[in-house]
């Protein structure tokens, strides 16, 4: 029992230790993924960095969401148990948090607010149904299962904002300035 306990407690420890490091890498390097900035860093965000940043934060959920997707097939075929499944979804909820909190501290041009609190929207959602999902898995309260998918469905709503924002050409300087002018 001692043993399983430290086993949990180390694994919590690196889980803890790694986050810090993560993030740092995801917003400082060079390599990667090297669009995210912090808030104070650059006061205002063009269209198209923040696009950029949006794209590759995107990008790095949906990898993470086929991983986690990959081990609940494995678990709708016996390939896990349960308790399996909910250690699984342990590992990779702080990694949903991380992504989240990287989207937190985008920057972004003040009239697509809306994108980017969809973007964090979205991901805290998907997030919140992962947890809700293991209590599910622990405990086999279907209201749990319930509350998981309701909670995907949210954050699959959100993520169609940003998706469409993703998938059209930003204007262009001069197409700013002609929205203002009248034909009247």
């Amino acid at each position: 029992m001692l043993g399983q306990f430290r086993t949990v407690l180390s694994r919590q420890l690196v889980i803890l230790l790694l986050i810090p490091v993560t993030s740092y890498y995801l917003i400082h390097t060079t390599e990667g993924i090297n669009k995210f900035a912090i808030v104070s860093d650059f006061p205002q965000t063009s269209i198209e960095d923040f696009k950029d940043s949006l794209n590759n934060l995107v990008h790095q959920s949906q990898h993470l969401t086929k991983s986690y997707h990959d081990e609940i097939g494995k678990w709708r075929m016996n390939q896990h148990d349960n308790y399996a499944l909910a250690h699984i979804t342990d590992t990779f909820i702080p990694k949903f948090e991380n992504l989240t909190n990287i989207a937190r501290i985008m920057t972004y041009p003040e009239d697509y607010k809306f994108v980017h609190e969809a973007l964090v929207n979205s991901l805290s959602f998907e997030t919140d149904s992962y947890n809700h999902f293991k209590v599910y898995l622990l405990s086999g309260n279907v209201t749990e299962d319930e509350i998981s998918n309701k909670l995907l469905s949210r954050a699959f709503e959100y993520e169609q904002i940003y998706s469409e924002f993703l998938s059209t050409t930003p204007p262009t300087p001069m197409e700013n300035i002609t929205k203002f002018i009248s034909l009247d």
